[in-house]
């Protein structure tokens, strides 16, 4: 027994050794954040001071090394997600991942966001060109260094090869992919409306409060022939239709503020990742001082300010993506009718290399309306009808698109009206951009380029139509002069929340999409009850948790016919509710849980297999639903069997659900129930994320508050079968600009600046996130040079 011991003890030592000499190897890959580096590329020496959050602040003798100084750092703490980044937009996963993601590069290969990014780099004026090709030189001088790598490297055996100018869009083409959805949700109409009528399909689709449903004329012969072929293009996206993606952005004017300068507030609501999707950064050269939360793979800062103005985005949820399904030629298949006859297809051969096995061609139809989406995959090929493809119609897919120039010439604004003109080159994806300067003027504009239809396109984008018919085709874009935005306003404030931005007035379709106005009607009842505003004030805004889907739904919910003492006083404890969703506290969970059960309870019948994709959160349809608006009472009866049933003893029947799933997950004693238990916010790594033991170093998890209808948003899936309250979904930065002193302007991040997960700064802000905290927005040298853990300085060669 005792040898057996010693030899026991031996291994363990062994072990232990080899265990520190990984995690020796590992550490060295950390980047070196003092000190001098000889450099090429460079026209005179820059310095990179890091501040105690590791938040690289770049002084420079001219714009364009100062933004080769941005690309260094990138490269420096965020290499392997620049690697994936320009994977995923290129299509080449599947070269380091295998076979297993070859959906998503046959996706991107056959959209062609590479191939769009190609044209746009030729479409760039000279002097952001200049700032892209700096960036790129600054990323590729790290690179030429020979560096260690960070882990992801080394774990799956990938070389990074040099950046380019085109790199760096085809990500900015990705984030506008991700934030335009629309060919998605014409998919899951299509196959809703083999389940439902066109009315109960608009009724469940609800309307913007205040809006008739929109009822979607469509030839039911050629939609009902598309059912297959939807089915499959949709069982390659992973999230549901209706996710709690959106953003927060407000303004107040100086009439409203202590220090009598406008305020600004920003949130971005998107998918949360270790780390993060954002980065902060400071760059100073002559002309140029611009703080704020940059993207790699990016030589911009897209989110923050300057001495004299500061601007902030949300997501419109514009309809900028439209299927066309095109009619192909009897007698030659590689043609297609148009409305002045055949045309024939432009025909790109794209080979992805797959590791592990042979490489893939596939061939990519492109007609007039964009490339044949329904040759993603052989499936939906297979299920097309006979003669027919689908085509995808998207604005980002212009040649011209000169998106980047917005954040480059933002950075160097000096009034508001430098900045909106600024946006004029801000085409896709459309954004609510609202802006404040030191004047005192505040100002909003949904900038990005949106399709104009015909007035007797009566579809409207809803649903895929014929694309042999000029009616369905698009006139171009909204002018810039057209698009909503305003200026000024009479109330001091301005605020955007993805609600409808649009007046009744207004003579352009923009979307049919917006989100329910719960939460930004929430920002302005809060904006409204105090006189005057300040950083503080602002900073207890971003973080509150009443949520707007309790103070809808909840009257209702309290009549539900109960049956058992344990059901009336969980009735009776939310009766006693705050509406405030709170990490310590049971009532949320009971809420949350209630009405995720009310919600299958609802409508699972009648969408059969298409359940589990259209299972999410619907506000505006469960309150129309339980207060019986225009009838719509009637879906608490099982729409297929007629059984009449009142909306009180389906809630009911919820209730019992909810609270079982309750005690066989937390325990029989409602007391020990917590929504933070149920509610973490789980930051992923976008490779690793989830993996057992690799996880638990790559994911970065906090006790987060709030729900997918609250300022502070913490979204959740309710579709998942496994922790389906996990916030998946939320700001992943917060930041407050105040023009009266810049230097009081505050933000934070969901993790921290470094992607490398043994760097102390890999998730050091995320506890400091998840409590209302922030981290100045200091621009001052001497503040800066007083607070830094290194500086590093780059001399040209």
């Amino acid at each position: 027994m005792k040898r057996i011991g010693k030899a026991l003890l031996a291994l363990l030592l062994v072990l232990a050794l080899a265990a520190g000499g990984a995690l020796l190897f590992v550490r060295r890959s950390l980047p070196e954040l003092s000190g001098e580096v000889a450099v090429s590329g460079a026209s005179q020496p820059i310095e990179i001071f890091r501040d105690r959050h590791a938040i690289p602040h770049i002084y420079a003798r001219s714009r364009e090394d100062a933004y080769f100084g941005l690309g260094y750092a990138h490269a420096q703490d965020r290499l392997w997600q620049m690697e994936v980044n320009r994977r995923l937009g290129s299509g080449t996963l599947s070269e380091v991942f295998g076979e297993e993601a070859l959906p998503q590069d046959r996706l991107f290969r056959t959209v062609g966001l590479r191939r769009v990014a190609e044209e746009n780099v030729d479409h760039l004026s000279p002097e952001p060109r200049a700032v892209l090709e700096a960036y790129v030189r600054g990323v590729n001088a790290f690179l030429s260094e020979d560096p260690p790598l960070p882990p992801e490297f080394t774990l799956f055996g990938v070389e990074p090869r040099p950046w380019t100018p085109v790199d760096s869009l085809v990500w900015l083409k990705v984030m506008a992919w991700n934030l335009s959805g629309n060919w998605e949700r014409e998919l899951f109409r299509v196959r809703l409306r083999g389940r439902l009528s066109p009315r109960q399909a608009a009724e469940f689709l609800a309307p913007y409060p205040g809006d008739a449903p929109l009822v979607a004329p469509a030839p039911p012969e050629q939609h009902g022939a598309l059912e297959g072929p939807a089915k499959a293009l949709r069982a390659a996206m992973r999230a549901p239709i209706d996710r709690a993606i959106g953003s927060n952005n407000w303004a107040v004017d100086g009439a409203r503020t202590e220090s009598g300068k406008p305020l600004l507030a920003n949130d971005p609501h998107l998918e949360l990742y270790a780390p993060s999707l954002w980065y902060f950064a400071h760059l100073r050269a002559p002309g140029l001082d611009v703080i704020g939360a940059t993207l790699p793979s990016l030589p911009a800062v897209l989110l923050g300010r300057n001495a004299d103005v500061a601007w902030a985005f949300t997501n419109t949820r514009s309809d900028t993506q439209d299927l066309f399904i095109e009619q192909l030629l009897p007698s030659d298949p590689s043609r297609y009718m148009a409305p002045d006859g055949p045309r024939p297809f432009t025909i790109v051969r794209e080979t992805i290399k797959v590791k592990g096995r042979s490489d893939e061609v596939i061939d990519v139809r492109i007609g007039r309306h964009g490339p044949v989406i329904s040759d993603v995959s052989e499936a939906a090929r297979r299920s097309m009808p006979d003669g027919q493809v689908l085509s995808l119609s998207w604005t980002s897919l212009s040649a011209d698109d000169r998106t980047l120039e917005f954040p480059v010439r933002a950075a160097e604004a000096r009034s508001a009206d430098d900045l909106l003109a600024a946006t004029r080159n801000f085409h896709s994806p459309q954004q609510n951009i609202v802006y404040a300067d030191a004047s005192g003027a505040i100002g909003f504009i949904a900038a990005g380029r949106v399709p104009m239809r015909r007035a007797e396109n009566d579809v409207k984008g809803l649903l895929p139509v014929p694309g042999w018919l000029d009616k369905y085709d698009w006139l171009g874009f909204v002018p810039w002069e057209e698009l909503p935005q305003s200026r000024a306003p009479a109330s001091g404030r301005i605020v955007t929340a993805n609600q409808k931005i649009t007046p009744p007035e207004y003579r352009h379709w923009i979307s049919s999409d917006w989100d329910h106005p719960s939460r930004a009607e929430r920002i302005e009842a809060l904006l409204d009850a105090s006189a005057a505003h300040s950083v503080r004030r602002f900073a207890e805004i971003q973080m509150d948790v009443r949520s707007g889907a309790a103070a809808l739904l909840l009257p209702a919910l309290l009549r539900a016919a109960t049956t058992s003492d344990e059901e009336r006083r969980a009735v009776e404890r939310l009766r006693a509710w705050d509406m405030e969703m709170r990490a310590d506290a049971a009532e949320p969970l009971i809420f949350a849980t209630w009405v995720r059960e009310l919600s299958r309870q609802i409508y699972e019948d009648e969408l059969g297999d298409l359940f589990r994709e259209g299972f999410s959160e619907r506000l505006g349809f469960l309150r129309n639903v339980l207060s019986d608006e225009e009838g719509e009472g009637r879906w608490c009866d099982d729409l297929r069997t007629a059984d009449s049933e009142s909306c009180e003893a389906v809630s009911g029947m919820a209730l019992r659900r909810a609270l079982a799933y309750l005690k066989a997950t937390y325990g029989d004693d409602p007391a020990r129930w917590s929504w933070g238990e149920a509610h973490p916010a789980v930051s992923q790594h976008a490779v690793l994320g989830g993996v057992p033991v690799l996880s638990r170093w790559f994911d970065v998890t906090v006790q987060s508050s709030g729900d997918n209808h609250t300022v502070n948003l913490g979204g959740y899936w309710i579709n998942q079968d496994a922790d389906p309250f996990v916030s998946r979904d939320g700001p992943g930065f917060r930041a407050i600009y105040d023009l009266g002193d810049p230097e009081r302007s505050v933000f934070v991040l969901s993790t921290g600046q470094s992607g490398h997960p043994l760097s102390p700064h890999y998730r050091d802000q995320s506890e400091l996130w998840a409590a209302g905290g922030y981290a100045p927005m200091t621009t001052q040298r001497s503040a800066v040079e007083r607070d830094a853990i290194g500086k590093l300085v780059l001399i040209p060669r």
